[in-house]
């Protein structure tokens, strides 16, 4: 690595020299705002005639044709572009020195290379920069190249200092310049451009993960692996969209939880535990983007298949993407047929209904997706883990059918009314309905009028407590036609409906009220526990599948043994709730022993844990803790503990 100061027509006028922004790196973004910005700077040099440092240029040097240096801008290509069209500009409002800016600062005269040009920027401006560079007033596209060009233009005409003088200003511009080698024994230079961008550069975990497959390539591999995967999974995902593609894609293959902020490094650490190439791991994310693709916008092969997904995604239940992710690459290598895929996927699609039903908790389900993505659990039985993990929290049927008829289903969130009457008529017809186009309509009005006060005993009461449940509901495509008007008229419409659901209520009540809207909603929970049935979990012995629960979850153990503790994807078994505790406390000290400070200093654990009585035990640290607690107590030191190390959705155990 060379490192040193220079000013910058130094740095630019080297001969036979190609400026080179790699495929992987951002499309030219400065705005006027931080133009403004550097003429101003170039201003103020000028008045004063004194240098201003205008930062870092990084690069990796590569040799080309005809002798010519290639450098391959790792940090600081926003502000060479923008300094390249400042000198551009200056060239044209300036007839006096555009022969020496153009040949000395912009042009490789005697290099036929990328068209002459010494910068060469990614490939979405190129077209752009071309033109300005060339004089081609044509260009039309919208383009922050063209624009930031116009606008150094304006700004050299506006000004009170002669263009002459803004240029030999420029020459006060001095920078530090960053020469790093392509030669693979010496410095990485990922690794230096992630100390550059350690601090509030705004770069997101894919652009990150994208310069860390790319940066160590030369260009060629560079420019070929960008188009073949990169840029096609670019199209797919908007930025926040690809940064949570590859969180889940962690999920599936390291079987970790993945903070949103350790997206970026939890990759890395994937590819070098695994020994990875640049092309395996682009191919291999190329391949499960598409999946995540035909998720979000259930468009896989399999009609059924897609059903469930769109049911899930109306639920917003992302968290579940990579085990639906997982399904589809073992469909599609052959290890599961589609039907089995369907089965699993369906089995989790009603357990997501029944809890979002039941307004339960959906906080353990991250830890839930992780443990079914390790495919050696159970020996690779899919259907007796997903139950596994599953058990202790499904729904059953009495606890869904006193939801539905408890809660106001019409205001709860991810439209779960629309969902469950759509899923409803599909089921009853086997015709898709589109859920946009589809409106939900209260039987029993929103806002009563005298007439349904004086053909129902206590309206206004039936109204508050059961107007928003599923019996009051349906589906229609007049909403506003029918409004508030009485039972008596909404019937007339309902029987021409040509939803089966609607139709149904004019055939089967004659008067609209508490004991109709209770029958019917007796009756559509019936369909809907048909539909999202409860697996048979029951008929599994307790010694295949035990109960497996986060450690945040509250959970009875009374008779229980502790089989298993969990905790960062690491399974240890256990026979007895004290020797859970002392592996998880051995497990807390061998990771961190800052945190086994830190709970040391807690005033109502240090109590409790390091004022040993009658069974003490001694830690591999040598510390000996008290152990007679119950399972209760145990569990909550646990979950505390973990609290306190910021480690809950890593934790997890399992009883029988």
């Amino acid at each position: 690595m060379k490192a040193d100061s220079i000013h910058l027509f130094d740095f630019l006028g080297s001969s036979k020299t190609i400026f080179e922004i790699p495929v992987f790196q951002r499309n030219y973004e400065w705005d006027k705002d931080q133009c403004e910005q550097l003429f101003k700077d170039l201003t103020v040099a000028a008045q004063t005639n004194t240098d201003h440092f205008i930062g870092a240029i990084v690069y990796v040097t590569e040799t080309g044709n005809k002798m010519s240096h290639i450098y391959r801008i790792i940090d600081g290509q926003q502000r060479l572009t923008s300094l390249t069209l400042l000198l551009k500009a200056l060239s044209d409002a300036d007839e006096q020195d555009r022969d020496e800016i153009e040949e000395e600062y912009l042009t490789n005269k005697y290099l036929d290379d990328n068209n002459h040009l010494k910068l060469k920027p990614v490939e979405h401006d190129y077209e752009a920069f071309d033109s300005v560079m060339n004089n081609m007033t044509d260009f039309d596209k919208p383009s922050k190249v063209i624009d930031n060009y116009k606008f150094f233009r304006k700004l050299i005409e506006d000004s009170d200092i002669g263009s002459d003088e803004l240029y030999e200003a420029m020459n006060h511009f001095n920078m530090v310049y960053i020469e790093l080698s392509g030669d693979s024994n010496e410095e990485n230079p990922q690794v230096i451009f992630e100390s550059l961008n350690s601090t509030g550069v705004s770069l997101s975990p894919s652009d990150l993960v994208r310069n860390f497959l790319l940066m160590k390539l030369d260009s060629q591999q560079q420019e070929e692996l960008y188009k073949k995967y990169w840029v096609k999974i670019e199209r797919m995902f908007a930025t926040p969209t690809f940064a949570e593609f590859i969180r889940h894609y962690l999920v599936v293959k390291t079987h970790i939880s993945v903070k949103k902020n350790s997206v970026y490094s939890g990759y890395k650490d994937y590819f070098v535990s695994n020994q990875l190439s640049s092309n395996d791991a682009l191919a291999d994310l190329f391949k499960f983007a598409n999946y995540y693709d035909q998720i979000l916008n259930h468009n896989s092969n399999d009609y059924e298949f897609n059903r469930i997904m769109e049911h899930i995604n109306v639920m917003d239940s992302k968290v579940v993407y990579p085990y639906l992710m997982l399904l589809m690459d073992l469909v599609n290598s052959k290890q599961i047929d589609q039907k089995e895929a369907n089965e699993l996927a369906h089995i989790l699609e009603s357990y997501l209904f029944r809890i979002k039903v039941c307004k339960l908790a959906t906080n353990r389900l991250n830890k839930v997706v992780v443990g079914l993505c390790d495919l050696s659990k159970e020996d690779g039985n899919l259907k007796l883990r997903l139950l596994r993990l599953l058990k202790s929290s499904f729904p059953d049927d009495r606890k869904l059918l006193d939801s539905l008829i408890e809660v106001d289903l019409y205001h709860q969130r991810n439209h779960m009314a629309k969902l469950s009457l759509i899923i409803l008529e599909e089921h009853r017809t086997r015709e898709t309905i589109n859920f946009d186009d589809a409106q939900v309509e209260h039987i029993m009005p929103q806002r009563l009028n005298a007439e349904w006060r004086l053909q129902v005993a206590n309206a206004d009461k039936v109204k508050e407590q059961y107007g928003g449940i599923l019996g009051n509901l349906t589906l229609t495509k007049y909403n506003q036609e029918m409004s508030n008007k009485p039972y008596s008229e909404k019937k007339e419409f309902y029987k021409d409906s040509n939803v089966s659901l609607t139709r149904e209520v004019a055939e089967t009540y004659d008067k609209w009220g508490k004991d109709a809207i209770i029958d019917r909603t007796e009756k559509l929970t019936r369909e809907l526990i048909k539909i999202f049935p409860m697996p048979h979990i029951k008929e599994i012995s307790e010694e295949e599948v035990t109960g497996e629960y986060t450690i945040d979850q509250t959970t009875d153990v009374t008779g229980k043994k502790p089989v298993q503790i969990t905790i960062s994807g690491n399974e240890h078994p256990v026979k007895t709730w004290r020797q859970m505790l002392v592996i998880f406390l051995n497990d807390i000290w061998n990771k961190d022993s800052l945190n086994f400070d830190r709970i040391k200093e807690n005033r109502q654990l240090s109590r409790m844990l390091f004022r040993t009585g009658n069974t003490p035990e001694k830690l591999e640290n040598g510390t000996m803790i008290e152990t007679n607690f119950s399972a209760t107590v145990i569990l909550a030191i646990i979950a505390k503990i973990s609290e306190i190390c910021d480690i809950t959705d890593q934790v997890s155990y399992a009883v029988k």
